[in-house]
């Protein structure tokens, strides 16, 4: 081979170029050492190219061995496991440093440096670590995207959705897709087969922000094959465990250049496309009919839109405004978390429901007593005055939280210091939920499910931010509201109707993954009885 006039043996490159990579390699990981040196970080110490990923992974597979332990216990009826089995003499620093190649992160570990940075200090820390070139335009615009200013008017313009006022509207259509699904589950009793859940409540979660936030019907559970259902399951699927965010974390540099010269994405690739299209054809619709009443998110969105349009310039424009482009990328992200949210959490209490039916059976005598019989609907009212359906929903988001993590970056991009510890720019900040949930120092026995844990006297004697399946502080999902109002109603929907029972085909005990989504390894299956 002839290169600048001068001939090479393919051998010769290839050796070049693997010490030119070993070579920034080095480079990169003398990076790491210096950043930990500079800023006196404390934590397992890297290694060249897999940084401290190594001494992670055995410290998760350790603490999945303790909780497999002290599941075990539970299910012989020993609940008396010691303080190593269940973790509680196991403490690590405030804040750890960690990294995956040149990818740097700051581990906080401390609930008080925490709350700090999502609550109290969190003008400083109000933004999140995103990988460019892994989400397709436009959804690069997703709320869990934009950065200081950009993120803030958009959430503020997203906000009103979820109001009281807005919520209540909001509880015939829950209504409208409960019905459905409970009646597509007393088809399945009748057959008397153990069902596979999460495509059941899937199926209602996204019937359910298809009506609330866009203001269509798609019946997706009367199809449960429909795109819909399919593309949410593929892009829920292709956020955990994906293999291109593995590698544009190790190389960067490399990610680059693939980036530049296929200029395709590599996550939503089939997704965002449907649901893009979607949307554009509901905005088109709208246009056509000129109707700007309704209350969903979409309009809200094109109203200001059209409001910042309209206006002449002033003082405060640019705060009102928002692109079609931010449009369709809340578009997407709203029926991605919709499909999620729902899928997970159903198919958790309903799991938990057959596998505790002395938890189930109180549930139903507080349903049976405050929701009358003649009821068509469950009111707003209703759904949020049921005391112990909220302290099983809460110990079942305790147990099973949607995310298993969440993260921050500095605004600004720019270094913060918080009680000694030192926050870089452009570093991920990362607080594991997972274990908060199951750490033995808030939540004593944390693998038993126990709703009383969240009576009024219970949380009481607790730091509410222990307590975070849909983060804390300005920047928590914006959905939260909404999610827990159509759970409760589902919830309500079913009891009146069915049971969920144990079979020979359910998981016990569960047996999940935590990488970004908290997912069942295995299909969760339950019976489903007539009441």
């Amino acid at each position: 081979m002839e290169l600048f006039g001068e001939a090479f043996s393919l051998w010769a490159i290839v050796k070049t170029v693997l010490i030119l990579w070993f070579i920034s390699e080095i480079y990169e990981w003398l990076k790491i050492l210096a950043w930990r040196k500079k800023y006196k970080l404390t934590g397992p110490f890297p290694l060249p190219l897999l940084g401290t990923w190594p001494a992670f992974i055995l410290l998760a597979i350790k603490t999945k061995r303790m909780a497999k332990m002290v599941q075990a216990n539970n299910e012989r009826r020993q609940t008396t496991a010691s303080q190593h089995e269940d973790g509680s003499d196991f403490k690590l620093p405030p804040c750890l440093a960690g990294n995956l190649g040149p990818c740097k992160m700051l581990i906080v570990t401390d609930v008080d440096l925490a709350k700090k940075i999502f609550v109290k200090d969190h003008v400083h820390f109000q933004n999140t670590n995103t990988i460019e070139g892994l989400s397709p335009h436009p959804l690069d615009k997703m709320v869990s995207n934009l950065r200081d200013s950009e993120w803030k008017r958009v959430r503020n313009i997203l906000s009103p959705t979820f109001s009281s006022s807005k919520l209540k509207k909001m509880t015939s259509e829950i209504n409208y897709c409960s019905g459905c699904l409970v009646t597509g589950l007393l088809d399945k009793a009748r057959h008397g087969e153990p069902v596979e859940v999460r495509k059941h409540f899937g199926c209602f979660g996204l019937d359910v922000i298809a009506g609330t936030a866009f203001g269509i019907r798609t019946d997706t559970y009367k199809n449960p094959n429909d795109p819909f259902t399919s593309l949410a399951e593929k892009a829920t699927t292709e956020i955990n465990g994906n293999l291109w965010i593995m590698f544009a974390m190790l190389f960067p540099n490399l990610w680059w250049i693939m980036r530049k010269c296929f200029k395709r994405s590599l996550l939503f690739s089939d997704s965002a496309k449907f649901f893009c299209d979607s949307v554009k054809r509901i905005i088109e619709e709208r246009k056509e009919k000129n109707d700007t009443k309704r209350t969903d998110m979409l309009q809200l969105m094109l109203n200001a839109k059209r409001e910042f349009e309209s206006e002449s310039d002033g003082e405060n424009k640019a705060d009102k405004s928002i692109s079609e482009d931010e449009i369709l990328a809340q578009g997407f992200v709203g029926f991605l978390a919709g499909y999620q949210a729902m899928a997970a959490l159903l198919s958790y209490v309903s799991y938990l429901l057959a596998t505790h039916p002395d938890v189930q059976d109180k549930l139903l005598q507080e349903v049976d007593e405050r929701v009358p019989t003649d009821a068509a609907e469950i009111s707003y009212d209703v759904a949020l005055e049921m005391p112990y359906l909220d302290c099983v929903i809460n110990e079942t988001l305790r147990m099973y939280p949607p995310f298993a993590m969440v993260q921050r970056t500095t605004s600004q991009n720019r270094d913060v210091e918080i009680d000694g510890h030192w926050f870089t720019g452009r570093t991920p900040i990362v607080f594991n939920i997972w274990y908060l949930h199951h750490d033995p120092r808030y939540y004593p026995d944390p693998y038993t499910f126990n709703p009383e844990r969240f009576t009024t006297e219970e949380k009481a004697k607790r730091d509410p931010f222990v307590f975070a399946p849909f983060g804390h502080g300005p920047r928590n999902c914006i959905g939260m509201r909404l999610a827990l109002l159509e759970a409760k109603i589902a919830v309500i929907s079913m009891l009146r109707k069915l049971k969920f029972v144990k079979r020979v085909e359910t998981e016990v005990p569960l047996e999940v993954m935590t990488e970004f989504f908290v997912l069942p390894r295995r299909p969760i299956k339950v019976g489903i009885e007539v009441r």
